[in-house]
């Protein structure tokens, strides 16, 4: 199995992980933003709609204040549960900018808002530690079969000390840790991976040198890794790149680690996988559908350990995400163009609705 490209040209090109943000407030508090546009050509605050409470740590600056629904907002700062697209902004004429709090934006029609002259625009930096701490925690909770151990220790079936920790429970120095993209989150997940002293082979299609460990291609890392770790965007091109084939091609005991979106996996052929001992494992922070409901066959197994996609939401990662994309939201409303913007044309005279009348 060798697809080509697997993931869009308008998703951004993946890059080494920087160095985290360590500040957690609004970034617009202390800076100015570059001037462009006019916003409304009023003297009027900008509104500001979060879907969520945020936390205190989120400065508003005086120039903007928050508002109680979408239907009153220059921006909005939005999770990925809910779609944004041409009928959003039909419905919403005062919309001017969508700030995406996280990396991913398959909720974001981005040409569609564009075509109405509202930006959109994602907070890549924000989720990056968080999010690569999190897919470490997984993959040693598979890897220890901590699960099992904890629910034998509370049936009273555990015994004394130096039982086995659980059938497959592995050490992972000297194992390989294969990536399936390796942008911020991947490349800081790969090295954690080597501080564990395990080996790291990365599959890339934008990457002509890897930042940690070392490019390979797709079959390689197939047939090499023992431990699968996805951070690759959801397109048409990447849906259920784990597969029946892609599974069959990869080492007996393979455990999969997926902190980027459901669509990645196929669940049926996970599941089946897992029926059969072939998978060793698997550690899922995002699956189809979000939640998993209860009794779902993924969940109650002891090589299995899922998140309900809460990888990037730290009491640090949580206010590190609003807060770039308000950040985000404010420079494109004050006139600027934010670093995040995924498509130029929302600035085009002729659709830019910070040129508006619009009260």
């Amino acid at each position: 199995m060798r697809p080509g490209l697997l993931w869009p040209v308008a998703w951004p090109v993946p890059t080494p992980c920087p160095l985290p943000m360590r500040s957690t407030r609004c970034w617009a508090e202390n800076h100015d933003s570059p001037r462009g546009s006019s916003m409304t050509g009023s003297d009027r605050r900008i509104r500001i709609w979060i879907d969520r409470t945020p936390p205190s740590e989120v400065v508003i600056p005086p120039d903007a204040e928050l508002v109680d629904g979408p239907e009153d907002a220059d921006g909005v700062v939005v999770a990925a549960d809910r779609p944004w697209d041409d009928d959003a902004c039909r419905r919403f004429p005062n919309l001017k900018v969508v700030a995406r709090s996280g990396i991913g934006y398959d909720n974001v029609d981005v040409a569609a808002c564009a075509a109405h002259g509202v930006a959109a625009c994602n907070t890549p930096d924000a989720p990056t530690v968080s999010t690569a701490e999190h897919a470490l925690a997984l993959m040693l909770a598979v890897a220890k079969r901590l699960k099992g151990s904890e629910a034998r220790l509370a049936a009273g079936t555990a015994g004394g000390p130096g039982r086995l920790a659980g059938p497959g429970a592995l050490e992972l120095d000297g194992r390989n840790l294969g990536l399936v993209g390796c942008g911020r989150i991947g490349s800081l997940l790969g090295r954690y991976a080597e501080a564990l002293g395990m080996d790291v082979l990365v599959y890339d299609p934008y990457l002509e040198a890897a930042p940690v460990g070392e490019l390979v291609d797709l079959d390689q890392l197939w047939a090499k890794a023992d431990v699968v770790s996805l951070h690759a965007p959801a397109t048409p091109e990447t849906r259920h790149i784990i597969n029946s084939d892609s599974l069959g091609a990869m080492r007996p005991g393979v455990i999969i680690i997926n902190c980027a979106r459901g669509a990645l996996v196929d669940q049926e052929a996970l599941l089946a996988a897992l029926d059969s001992g072939h998978l060793g494992g698997a550690g899922l922070d995002v699956t189809e559908p979000e939640p998993l409901p209860p009794g779902h066959p993924l969940l109650g197994r002891d090589n299995v350990v899922v998140t309900p996609h809460v990888a990037s939401t730290t009491s640090v990662g949580i206010v590190r995400l609003i807060a770039q994309a308000v950040e985000q939201a404010l420079i494109w409303l004050r006139g600027g163009i934010p670093e995040h913007l995924l498509d130029p044309a929302a600035a085009h005279p002729g659709v830019d609705r910070r040129t508006s009348t619009a009260p």
